[in-house]
């Protein structure tokens, strides 16, 4: 699994291969309104999925 958080220009900012580093919950929340969006294997996905993923 590749996660990636990508910023506003399209660009990443982070990324890592494991799902413990995919920050909790309120920093996904506060990013996804600052405008970043996340990808897991090159595919956009949801905070929602995310807090899925992270259980």
């Amino acid at each position: 699994m590749k996660f990636e958080v990508i910023n506003d220009r399209g660009r990443t900012v982070m990324s890592c291969t494991t799902a413990s580093c995919i920050p909790d919950d309120d920093q996904l929340t506060s990013m996804s309104k600052a405008g970043y969006k996340f990808k897991i294997d090159g595919k956009t996905v949801s905070v929602k999925k995310l807090k899925e993923i992270k259980r």
